[in-house]
């Protein structure tokens, strides 16, 4: 079997590693420049300065692939014990490390507290209810705008009034645990067992382009692909500039953006390629800042109904020792009309905010607006979706977001892939 891949993001990426771990042959094919997708790393006065993800956490599969790239050596963890805080209220609070600390912590008022300590009396997901109602069932509506309402925007870049429980609540609370209760599940959660979180010494970038390197042999960029079709019983990926080459493939595993998907299939599966066309995503702009100093810990979000432009900091300078550096987040669901900001407009913002917000000074280095799928109604297209034999999606929208997550399910592919091998 000869598998093409098309899309050199992580997903696209890890799965040409996993099936190279195999034994079955593939091809990956990338339009850019260079690999890597919303993973972008720069440089600014000689330091790492990220313009996508911070960070990820040493997972199991995420060990493995660091393992077999040879990156330890590379791997920067976190500062130990590095808290993550919440405006609120007019000032920083602590999220607590533990979540039964929800109770007995400053994040919430008496009234909050009390209010979210009646959780193990509700129900657990209704079919038809959005996240934020989930949440405000569950734990009240302090919690929800103070705790859980920045937390799920800050993974999702999404409105949590707009996604459905039922859809993205079981990719997010399984995993912990939890069943009906989150108070019960909290009971039972060890924070030991929480792989720590880390970055590459050089970059969040050299991740897929030590996997890009590995498997030169099996990586295409600057080929972007011009049309899926099939050919007897393989299909024909033509790739390239208006004469396009063409690669033969047994199987086509898709790992762009579901606009890209679309366009990709509109021969092949027409009636998948309009339900895929209509999925929505978000721009989330990223800020990188050269700040006087940062506080120690992850970073901050800010709670719902603040008058804060910026959603969140992350403080690289204290977590990760990138000294006079911290990375600030604006717009996505909660906030859409930054998309339509001017570069200025948005690093004045950044800069103002933070100097506002911690008392020191801070510069804009540049920005970048990466678009994260929304995970919101328009998602309900996915269900029944229904593709060619031989035709398989590996993508954020598919699953859960994060690099983690986007690794493990490569990891699942590539095994389904052997399989028929």
């Amino acid at each position: 079997m000869r598998v093409g891949i098309i899309g050199g993001g992580i997903t696209g990426l890890a799965l040409t590693h996993a099936l190279a771990r195999r034994g079955v042959d593939s091809i990956l094919f990338e339009g850019a420049d260079d690999v890597g997708g919303v993973i972008r790393t720069s440089r600014h006065d000689g330091r790492v300065v990220e313009l996508g993800p911070q960070r990820t956490r040493l997972s199991p599969p995420v060990r493995r692939l660091v393992d077999e790239l040879d990156l330890r050596g590379e791997v920067l963890q976190a500062r130990p014990g590095a808290r993550l805080f919440v405006w609120a209220r007019g000032r920083l609070r602590v999220v607590p490390h533990r979540p039964l600390g929800l109770l007995t912590g400053d994040l919430l008022s008496p009234a909050g507290r009390a209010r979210a300590a009646l959780d193990p009396l509700t129900r657990g997901i209704r079919p038809r209810e959005s996240v934020a109602r989930y949440f405000r069932r569950k734990a009240g509506p302090e919690a929800y705008k103070r705790l859980f309402g920045p937390l799920i925007s800050a993974t999702f870049g999404s409105d949590p009034e707009t996604m459905p429980a039922a859809r993205v609540l079981p990719m997010l609370l399984g995993p912990l645990g939890v069943k009906r209760s989150l108070l019960a599940a909290a009971r039972r959660w060890q924070p030991a067992a929480s792989p720590a979180a880390f970055t590459f010494r050089a970059g969040m970038a050299t991740l897929p382009q030590a996997i890009a390197g590995r498997h030169a042999d099996r990586v295409r960029v600057a080929a972007p692909v011009r049309e899926v079709r099939r050919s007897g019983r393989r299909f024909e990926i033509a790739y390239g500039g208006p004469r396009p080459d063409s690669e033969a493939v047994d199987h086509v595993a898709i790992a762009t953006p579901a606009s890209a998907a679309a366009d990709l299939l509109r021969t092949a599966a027409p009636a998948a390629a309009d339900r895929l066309a209509g999925l929505r995503y978000h721009r989330v702009s990223v800020v990188p800042l050269e700040v006087e100093s940062a506080p120690e810990g992850f970073g901050f979000q800010v709670a719902l109904g603040e008058r804060w432009r910026t959603r969140g900091v992350t403080w690289n300078a204290s977590l990760f020792g990138r000294d006079g550096l911290c990375t600030a987040y604006l717009g996505g669901g909660l906030d859409p009309d930054v998309a339509a900001w001017d570069a200025a407009r948005l690093e004045r913002t950044a800069a103002d905010e933070y100097e506002a917000i911690h008392g020191l000074a801070a510069t804009p280095i540049r920005t970048a607006r990466p678009r994260l799928p929304a995970y919101d109604g328009s998602w309900a297209a996915l269900d029944g979706l229904d593709l060619p034999p031989g035709i398989t999606l590996a993508a954020g929208y598919t699953g859960r977001l994060g690099l983690s997550s986007r690794i493990a399910e490569a990891e699942s592919v590539a095994a389904r892939l052997a399989a028929r091998a």
